[in-house]
């Protein structure tokens, strides 16, 4: 069994990654008396802070039963170690994919610097751990939902660790999404029903059911899927909508908007609006009375600190409203984490 674990920063998905890993050590101990548990770190201690961090883990886990490996790169490799300890009756805690992406980024030992690739690295060694332990509990960090424009090297840091995210969900039997300490499962550990959801996120779904799937849900009425940046919105919306036209938000016009199936980073054309110095009711009324079958995708960013800057502080609060008036009018609203689409209206 795999479960992937997501949240914010201090959301509490570490605390319910070690319960259910420790709960998942105690039912298999009661058949295999010997079965290990094991908590891969792989933060690396660069200062005080990092060093906080760290303490503060071991402390949550002390008295658990965990054994440490300290594996900061290169999980193939280590596991492909004949003296790795990983063996068939193990549990393991892996925590957390954000920190393992950036150490292969930008490591001295790491997939960049050694020439590999980073997202490739990190999927074999995850999925290398699936295959090589019983059960084993992944936990990932949510750093996609700010609205201010990232600098390119993070740009391209987000890339692979939502490209990463998204693989490791749809290999995943569970993925959980800890809010303010809650766990809500957004994929479930088996689905048994052949259900329009479980097919679109991959679960035993045939390519050719696409059009099966266009023609039941239809087309009519304005379409809503947000999520942070990175989690594979736009590919949702195609599987979803096959057929529509799509315009992008980053450089179409009002009058391509306007007329289009569909518009992929809906964000990015409200951000040009602004910019424009046009109000942002303008843009609501316009789609409303012109467009109101448009298929919407936008990415979610009213998270994160608020922006100093004054326009980027406007940007994030009229994005936020905008797309609550639209959503409001929108017959299906869905929001796409980790590849995986769940309808919340």
């Amino acid at each position: 069994m795999m479960e992937l674990v997501t949240g914010g920063s201090g959301s509490g998905k570490s605390a319910y990654a070690e319960a259910v890993i420790c709960e998942k050590h105690r039912l298999l101990r009661e058949t295999t008396e010997n079965a290990p548990l094991y908590y891969i770190a792989d933060m690396v201690p660069y200062g005080r802070e990092t060093e906080k961090k760290i303490e503060a883990h071991r402390k949550m886990r002390s008295g658990k039963g965990f054994a440490t490996l300290e594996w900061y790169v290169d999980l193939p490799g280590k596991l492909s170690d004949p003296d790795s300890p990983i063996r068939g009756d193990a549990c393991v805690l892996l925590e957390c994919i954000s920190n393992l992406t950036a150490n292969e980024m930008y490591e001295p030992g790491g997939a960049e610097n050694t020439g590999q690739d980073t997202v490739e690295s990190v999927i074999k060694g995850v999925r290398m751990l699936k295959e090589r332990c019983a059960h084993l509990v992944v936990v990932t960090n949510d750093v996609f939902r700010e609205s201010v424009p990232d600098s390119e090297e993070m740009t391209v840091y987000k890339d692979n660790l939502g490209t990463i995210s998204r693989a490791l969900a749809e290999m995943a039997d569970r993925v959980t999404e800890v809010v303010f300490g809650v766990p809500v499962c957004i994929k479930p550990d088996s689905y048994k029903a052949a259900g329009i959801r479980e097919q679109l996120n991959g679960i035993g779904a045939a390519e050719d059911k696409s059009e099966e799937i266009s023609e039941e849900k239809g087309r009519h009425g304005m379409k809503f899927i947000t999520g942070g940046a990175y989690q594979g919105k736009y590919e949702y919306a195609k599987k979803l909508y096959p057929d529509a036209e799509w315009a992008d938000g980053a450089g179409c016009s009002l009058q391509e908007l306007l007329s289009c199936g569909g518009v992929d980073h809906f964000h990015l054309f409200v951000r040009r609006w602004l910019q424009e110095e046009k109000a942002p009711k303008k843009l609501t009324e316009a789609i409303l009375d012109k467009n109101r079958d448009l298929i919407i995708v936008c990415d979610e960013i009213g998270c994160g600190l608020v922006p100093v800057d004054a326009f980027e502080r406007e940007y994030r609060e009229s994005v936020g409203r905008i797309c609550t008036e639209l959503a409001k009018n929108a017959d299906e609203v869905y929001r796409v984490t980790c590849g995986i689409g769940n309808r919340i209206r």
